[in-house]
């Protein structure tokens, strides 16, 4: 039988159940799939599955996802056929194993236990890491002086970003983004709302940098490339560095640049060339002050009334946050300054701020000595 014939066949059943005011959709989906010849198998075949929602596969029947598709359309002019298509080939991430390095770097560590800092530093600070980013500094240090001489931003602490993030480009992440923002933000995970403007942003973001939204891939909250960017930091600060015409995150120069442009933003100080110090204080375990990214401390107030004093000169006279860091016998204490707190703007935690310094100073320690 030829599609024709069958294409006929099915306007009759559809005549005949108009007329009845009644559509039986099985009937349908029953009586072409046994006229359908052998030959022509491959052919689309209508089915209950997709009746009334352009969507099919893991968020079919979804109604937050046609919602976001309609949304999408008007306000953004996108193609309903093409985010049909691009949804229902997404997946559940909730369905899918979580890759080994994602479980690793997702873990929460609790800064009240002894030996905090320790288990954390050996996440990211490692021989191997160190190797790495000797040789990308090597590879991209034309970049690395161009992005300091128009953003001040020292190339250390740039390195220290990219080998946190993704071990110089080792691990960019083991899921497609856009199976992470659809299942966080159409499932109903705590942070919907945050999740869902993060998809739209992406969609927004591939669309104008021209990059297949299915084929991106990134960390199990969905963010991209060598900085591990989220859609809507990419927007707000990713910058075309190399000068090609496309943003691309997955580019190191790109890359380079929009670290550099995001720690500017933020409010970097080019003439500031001190992050962090280690600080002397009386005893092993500190808890006379509150400690964090967030506090700001005099330095005389510290000085004069509690005995806190940098282990070596500090060339900053401004309120120093006070970093404290458990190991196992004792606890380091540290004074971060400004520029460190903009570190802590990339991921809101003092561990992350201070592993980003420690790996920076390794690196620059190996490459010049000092």
């Amino acid at each position: 039988m030829t599609l024709k014939t069958i294409s006929l066949s099915l306007s009759i059943l559809l005549l005949t159940a108009c007329s009845s005011q009644k559509i039986n959709k099985e009937n349908i989906e029953s009586n072409i799939t046994t006229q359908v010849d052998s030959n022509i198998i491959s052919e689309p075949i209508l089915t209950t599955q997709n009746i009334g929602n352009g969507v099919s596969g893991d968020f079919v029947g979804n109604y937050k996802l046609q919602d976001f598709i309609q949304r999408m359309v008007l306000e953004h002019g996108f193609d309903e056929t093409t985010l049909n298509q691009l949804f229902s080939g997404a997946k559940d991430t909730r369905l899918m194993p979580t890759p080994v390095y994602e479980r690793r770097r997702g873990r929460s560590i609790s800064t009240n236990r002894m030996g905090t800092w320790d288990r954390y530093k050996n996440m990211f600070i490692y021989e191997r890491n160190i190797q790495r980013g000797l040789a990308f500094w090597e590879e991209h240090k034309d970049t690395l002086n161009r992005a300091y001489e128009v953003y001040g931003v020292l190339p250390e602490y740039i390195m220290g970003i990219i080998g946190i993030e993704t071990a110089y480009g080792v691990n960019f992440g083991k899921k497609r983004v856009i199976d992470v923002l659809t299942t966080k933000s159409m499932t109903g995970d705590r942070r919907e709302g945050f999740y869902t403007d993060q998809l739209e942003k992406f969609l927004i973001m591939t669309r104008k940098a021209n990059l297949q939204p299915e084929e991106l891939m990134g960390s199990s909250a969905g963010a991209m490339g060598y900085g591990q960017f989220i859609p809507s930091s990419y927007l707000d600060f990713a910058v075309d560095f190399n000068n090609d015409g496309v943003i691309d995150l997955w580019n190191a120069e790109d890359a380079i640049g929009s670290i550099a442009n995001y720690f500017a933003r933020n409010g970097w100080n080019r003439s500031l060339k001190t992050v962090a110090v280690r600080a002397k204080y009386r005893g092993n375990r500190f808890k006379r002050l509150k400690t964090g990214y967030k506090t700001k401390y005099s330095q005389y107030t510290l000085r004069k009334r509690h005995h806190i004093t940098p282990r070596q000169r500090l060339h900053f006279n401004g309120a120093v946050s006070l970093i404290k860091l458990p190991r196992y016998a004792h606890d380091e204490l540290w004074m971060g300054t400004h520029n460190f707190r903009v570190i802590t703007t990339y991921n809101h935690s003092e561990l992350y701020g201070m592993a980003v310094h420690h790996l920076a100073k390794a690196v620059r320690q190996r490459r010049y000595g000092h």
